[in-house]
């Protein structure tokens, strides 16, 4: 039988200094400068492929929203044309308010160059004649 016997011997490494090899250090520099590069094209295309999207997707809304407010103004357009209407108006003064057609000596018509006097309302023609208003008094 064999006997083993370890000796085990302590030593202090913590005075030993390790030169830097440049070497290495260069190519850890330039591996992580290429690398810093490749993410900051890769975010640069990620950015603009972002904006890409939501500028169609801006696109897309404002487009609906122009053809909404074409159909409102359409709609609008029907909408006055029918208030306009002659008849309608017509209709609901004669319903509503009680107008009636002005009586010929009603309506005076004013020129732009005449000089500005109203004339005096006249009287409202009866079917009585002359003689008959008379004969009432």
């Amino acid at each position: 039988m064999a006997i083993e016997i370890h000796f085990e011997k302590h030593i202090n490494n913590l005075n030993i200094v390790r030169d830097t090899d440049m070497r290495y250090r260069r190519e850890y520099i330039a591996l992580t400068s290429l690398f810093a590069a490749f993410l900051f094209c890769l975010f640069f295309y990620a950015w603009q492929h972002y904006r890409w999207i939501s500028t169609g997707y801006k696109i897309e809304e404002a487009q609906r929203q122009k053809e909404q407010l074409t159909e409102m103004a359409h709609q609008l357009r029907v909408e006055r044309e029918s208030l306009r209407n002659l008849q309608r108006i017509d209709d609901i003064a004669r319903r509503n308010l009680g107008m009636v057609l002005p009586a010929p000596g009603q309506i005076v018509i004013f020129n732009a160059d005449a000089p500005l006097t109203i004339p005096r309302p006249q009287a409202p023609l009866r079917e009585d004649g002359p003689e008959q208003l008379a004969a009432k008094r």
